[in-house]
């Protein structure tokens, strides 16, 4: 009534502003306010990750792909910070206590791979700690299955370190196991699937984020 009294417009217009209304404010209920993005590459420098003699490096090809999802971030102007940019170590409070020092609307993402003694292992697995933290893990990790039609072995809670003492929104993405020999293979070789998990993290994240 306010619209049709004070500004006089058709009932068709009228009915096209309370749409255009309404799906803008579906997208700002569904999103979070990031103003940073804080990747975590698991492991570096003395800690490889995964278990002893495994063919692939997890360290290194988390790192890899966190670049990867920094610069797709960048590219569409979001405010990227790297727990580590190269092979170093950084303990676990360290890279707790970047998280908690960025802005309080910061989100958390620690970039992993998963190993297992059992080589038939294989899939995709996401974990959070905090309920507000479910809803980012839950974009992620459907994109990350649906990208690479890998296994999905779920959305879990865990308490984890780097999940448990993060004041910010935070999740830790387990983008397959290096220790199964086809799943690895794909992961440890190919640019290209390594460049589609990082896209695929990315989506999930600015789907939430604006």
């Amino acid at each position: 009534m306010f619209f049709s009294t004070v500004f006089r417009i058709s009932n068709c217009a009228r009915s096209s502003l309370w749409v255009l209304i309404l799906c803008a404010g579906l997208a700002l209920s569904g999103t979070l306010g990031a103003a940073t993005v804080v990747l975590d590459p698991g492991h570096g420098g003395h800690d490889p990750g995964g278990i002893p003699r495994q063919r692939f490096i997890e360290k290194k090809l988390a790192l890899d792909v966190a670049k990867r999802i920094a610069g797709r971030l960048r590219a569409s102007g979001h405010k990227v910070v790297l727990t580590r940019a190269s092979d170093v170590f950084v303990p676990l409070p360290r890279r707790v206590a970047i998280a908690n020092q960025a802005s309080p609307k910061a989100i958390f993402v620690s970039v992993h791979f998963n190993s297992a003694p059992n080589p038939d292992a294989h899939g995709i697995e996401t974990y959070y700690y905090s309920e507000r933290s479910a809803r980012l893990t839950e974009s992620i990790h459907r994109r990350v299955v649906a990208a690479t039609g890998g296994d999905d072995r779920g959305v879990r809670r865990a308490r984890f370190y780097v999940l448990r003492y993060n004041r910010r929104v935070a999740t830790l993405v387990e983008l397959g196991f290096l220790t199964n020999p086809r799943e690895g293979a794909r992961i440890g070789r190919s640019d290209a699937y390594c460049q589609k998990l990082a896209n695929a993290v990315a989506e999930g994240i600015m789907a939430v984020v604006r």
